[in-house]
């Protein structure tokens, strides 16, 4: 019923590989039929072909080492989002818990966000002042806080 996403990139990334590696071939076919005067589809051609497929596979390698990437990103996107929007939660529900459960929400709310950042995303690392945790402690989710 459902068509697989992946699918149906593998073989965009498949088409776009052998189309430009058909052309590489044709263009090489056809310089050599011009400057050598052999017929287009002689045996003549065949390093042609060669040709084609290596800058087939060369392009294919590129599109799928693109994909990867593009992939990871997009699941560390999802990751910020989920540890993002549960630490949002839990501080949108602290208007209604008192003062000093409101605060207590806040900081660990802060804390996990801070987390998130630090372990999610790639690069530079939190500064040590702003960062509460313990290396290794994972901040409690936004239902365990509400209990």
């Amino acid at each position: 019923m459902y068509r697989n996403p992946q699918l149906s990139s593998l073989s965009r990334r498949l088409g776009i590989s052998l189309s430009i590696g058909l052309v590489f071939a044709m263009i090489g076919a056809g310089v050599e039929a011009y400057v050598g005067a052999h017929s287009l589809l002689s045996m003549d051609s065949f390093d042609d072909l060669l040709i084609g497929f290596l800058t087939a596979g060369v392009i294919f390698g590129y599109e799928q080492r693109r994909y990867r990437t593009t992939m990871e990103k997009i699941q560390m996107i999802s990751a910020m989002n989920h540890h993002v929007r549960n630490a949002l939660q839990a501080i949108s529900y602290s208007p209604y818990a008192e003062q000093e459960k409101q605060i207590k929400l806040i900081a660990e709310s802060v804390s996990r966000i801070e987390w998130a950042l630090r372990e999610i995303l790639p690069g530079e690392a939190a500064p040590a002042d702003t960062v509460h945790s313990e290396p290794g402690h994972r901040p409690a989710t936004a239902s365990s806080r509400l209990d």
